[in-house]
């Protein structure tokens, strides 16, 4: 458990433990989460609305309206939106709907009201006064990705990438919408984004061998097998031996089974084409998969050891008989 993930225990178990309503641990709260960006938008709309309801005047004047975007946002997540109508007005009655963080909300609140359009018409009013507004883009891609959209969610995206090029969880949007059209070779140049963005984080070299292993081929599936053994150099099952859960790398290990034996039965593929390094590669795997079983499952045992003999491939030939009897034959 994260140091955070402690601290906002703390903070929950204190407010169930308080016989009344404290609004200055409320307000802690509420800071702690903004800072650490947790979404806990029930708690918030539970307590955080009180609070700027009954205890507004209490509060730094700035902090307050703050607390109150807060809230609002929140209560929106929770579809409570006679709360959130309630608060968005005092904030319009204070900056107006000139204010473009007012009129964010105003296009959430549409959001939730099932007035899709005029939450659109609201973030492009924002974006022609303001064409680098990341949070109006980003909403509008939402709404069009939930409508189902997604040629047009895609074009927003592309437009967004431009100008926050860096933004590798916008990467990761466009990969999953590509991967939902199955654009598999799109989704592999967001990932090389996400790659370039994040290059030691295992997770991404994953996804990109399970892509490359989508797409299918011989070739495919040695680029697969690369960054299946590139996120084990990161993240091995040798580095934790006696930890007390089975590694967290699985996928790449069977993944590594995987790709060699769809190699060897594509049709440009084949056994006598594997590297001696990559056939070594196969054993290990294999091996370590029934290690990992024995240690932490061994009621899988027998799931594991037929998968690992379905997989299997045969012995590479090693005479130039052998070798010849594997080379297709061209008819005259």
């Amino acid at each position: 458990m994260t140091t955070e993930l402690i601290e906002y225990q703390s903070y929950h178990d204190q407010l169930h433990k308080s016989r009344s309503f404290n609004w200055v641990l409320v307000r802690d709260l509420l800071r702690f989460l903004r800072k650490s960006k947790f979404r806990k938008s029930l708690i918030v709309s539970q307590y955080g609305y009180k609070l700027v309801d009954q205890y507004f005047s209490k509060l730094d004047p700035q902090e307050g309206w703050d607390l109150l975007e807060q809230v609002i946002v929140c209560c929106l997540d929770c579809n409570q939106i006679e709360k959130a109508q309630t608060l968005l007005n005092r904030l319009v009655a204070k900056f107006t709907t000139n204010s473009v963080r007012v009129k964010r909300l105003i296009g959430m609140l549409y959001e939730c009201q099932g007035l899709i359009q005029e939450a659109i018409n609201v973030y492009q009013t924002i974006l022609q006064e303001y064409p680098s507004d990341s949070m109006s883009m980003k909403r509008q891609i939402s709404i069009y990705k939930s409508q189902g959209i997604h040629n047009r969610a895609i074009q927003l995206l592309n437009t967004y990438l431009q100008i926050y090029m860096c933004d590798f969880e916008a990467w990761l949007e466009l990969a999953s919408i590509h991967i939902n059209l199955l654009s598999y070779k799109s989704a592999l140049f967001c990932y090389e984004e996400i790659i370039l963005n994040a290059p030691i984080n295992y997770l991404f070299y994953v996804k990109y061998a399970e892509i490359s292993y989508s797409l299918g081929g011989a070739d495919n599936f040695i680029l697969a097998l690369k960054y299946y053994t590139h996120s084990l150099e990161l993240n091995s099952p040798l580095d934790y031996p006696e930890q007390d859960h089975p590694p967290t790398n699985l996928p790449s290990i069977y993944g590594i089974i995987m790709s060699i034996y769809s190699f060897c039965e594509s049709s440009h593929g084949g056994v006598n084409k594997l590297k001696d390094s990559q056939v070594n590669l196969m054993e290990w795997a294999q091996k370590q998969l029934l290690d990992i079983t024995n240690q932490y499952t061994p009621d899988k045992k027998d799931i594991v050891s037929a998968f690992i003999k379905l997989t299997d491939i045969p012995k590479k030939s090693t005479t130039p008989k052998d070798v010849e009897q594997q080379q297709p034959t061209i008819e005259k």
